[in-house]
């Protein structure tokens, strides 16, 4: 491999609901979800296979079989399945990506990007909701992240789901009368208990679930109540999965958080009332700034380690060898 300086970086930033690919030339591209809950297998497999192909013809055949790379995904966590790893790592290399790789989970790079910079706490709030922490001495702790039916509390598919639940209620008298339903209705064509039947009929709801969100926080700012108590509940839910990282990772004096998701980027007020909470309740040490680009922090996190992952990162990100294909966790190729 030659001099860093001459390499080529490529970053993939894998959520819920979209994939960003990013070059360091600054070139950057969308495609679907890539993840089986959200769109199902074989969806993810052909938005994947596209958009690798894609980097391989962007960057050219030379460049692309020695250009350094990082996959920041929502399909794998800490101790992810080997075979799940030994899949992404198949596709990317069959794309004719053949330079050193690393494959993560999509919230890992934003820990180890600055500004955290392995110290703090990252909080992805988009289509799912999940929480990583470090001292930035040990190796990170995992709170959430176990898809819709385990976890996401918070999320969009939480906001989405609880209004959709309080406008139903608020239509049938159980609950507080609200405008959600009307709100619902409009912009998604269908009143909304047909909406809440169509929803439930699909194969993998939770994106088309988690769209619902922004009518909710809208709403919110309008100042209806149901709508207010649906996100009241999503802060807390937040809050508490913040205190509980911060605590796991035995973070002590000054932290801060790093903010990513379409939640915070949608509703920069709902972004802030977290970042309040985080510095009263918590003791953050300021207010976090939500990302704005999350597959710049990927590309970040690949160029501030050209040496390769610490060990603590074991079972947290594997690391492929241009001339191998076996990931082996946590250590350089």
């Amino acid at each position: 491999m030659g001099d860093l300086a001459d390499e080529r970086f490529w970053a993939i930033d894998a959520g819920g609901s979209s994939t960003t690919a990013l070059l360091d030339d600054g070139s950057r591209w969308r495609r679907g979800s890539i993840n089986p809950a959200s769109v199902g297998e074989h969806a993810a497999e052909r938005e994947l296979r596209g958009l690798l192909d894609e980097l391989t013809g962007r960057l050219g055949a030379a460049a692309a079989g020695s250009a350094r790379g990082w996959l920041a995904t929502a399909t794998v966590d800490a101790g992810a399945a080997r075979g799940d790893i030994d899949r992404l790592a198949a596709r990317v290399r069959a794309s004719g990506l053949g330079g050193p790789l690393v494959v993560s989970r999509d919230v890992l790079p934003l820990l180890l990007a600055p500004p955290l910079g392995g110290r703090g706490v990252a909080v992805v709030c988009g289509t799912g909701s999940g929480f990583v922490a470090s001292d930035g001495a040990g190796p990170p702790v995992s709170v959430g992240g176990c898809e819709y039916l385990g976890s996401d509390e918070g999320s969009a598919f939480a906001l989405g789901l609880d209004g959709l639940r309080a406008a139903v209620r608020g239509l049938d008298g159980r609950g507080a009368p609200t405008a959600l339903g009307a709100e619902l209705a409009a912009e998604f064509g269908s009143p909304v208990r047909e909406l809440a039947r169509e929803l439930a009929a699909r194969p993998f709801p939770k994106a088309a679930v988690a769209a619902l969100a922004p009518v909710v926080c809208r709403c919110w700012l309008a100042g209806d109540a149901a709508a207010g108590a649906v996100v009241a509940r999503a802060l807390d839910d937040l809050v508490a999965a913040v205190r509980a990282a911060r605590n796991l990772a035995g973070l002590a004096g000054e932290w801060t958080a790093a903010l990513n998701g379409g939640v915070f980027r949608g509703c920069p007020e709902f972004a802030a009332a977290l970042g309040r909470r985080l510095v009263a309740e918590l003791g953050a040490a300021g207010p976090p700034e939500p990302v704005a680009d999350p597959a710049g922090r990927v590309l970040a996190a690949l160029r501030a380690h050209p040496a390769g992952l610490p060990g603590t990162l074991a079972g947290w990100a594997w690391t492929v060898a241009p001339e191998a294909r076996e990931p082996r966790e946590g250590v350089p190729g």
